[in-house]
């Protein structure tokens, strides 16, 4: 005889998989159900479906480290449209990229490190170029203390 605990623990199980169905589709997983074992989709889909888990249980902050790293161009545009989505919502996002082109274009603030010291901080990217950054990157350019202090809240 079913108690009033099965089913509420059969609703329950009925939520959760109508909640991984709309993440399914939100996030554009591809795989053959919701039932499939997440080891057995591509890279880039195993991708999306941490950034779905993540991104879906409304984030104060976001720690980005290489979120594209390794997978395919679909699946990287993806995650770099949801993580400027994030941002304009008002989630701070903190992306750590090895990649300038990622950095350069999702970055609205910028901090650079060298020598595991910040070297120069930049409130806006729109003007800062490649090459600058670069210099800062390579240690031969080193903003002064009062303007990497900006960012320094010790």
């Amino acid at each position: 005889m079913a108690t009033a605990g099965d089913a509420l623990i059969g609703a329950e199980k009925a939520e959760f998989h109508a909640e991984c169905d709309r993440l399914i589709k939100d996030y554009t997983v591809l795989c053959k159900s919701g039932a499939q074992q997440v080891k057995m989709l591509s890279g880039g889909n195993i991708q999306k479906v941490v950034v779905a888990r993540e991104f879906s249980n409304n984030p104060k902050l976001i720690i980005a480290d290489q979120p594209t790293r390794g997978i395919d161009v679909g699946a990287t545009e993806f995650i770099r449209r949801k993580l400027v989505e994030l941002s304009r919502s008002g989630v701070a996002v903190l992306l750590v990229s090895a990649d300038l082109n990622e950095v350069m274009e999702l970055s609205d603030s910028l901090i650079v490190m060298y020598g595991g010291r910040i070297s120069a901080y930049f409130e806006d990217t729109a003007d800062l170029s490649d090459d600058l950054m670069g210099e800062y990157m390579l240690g031969l350019k080193q903003q002064a203390p009062e303007e990497v202090g900006r960012v320094c809240h010790e």
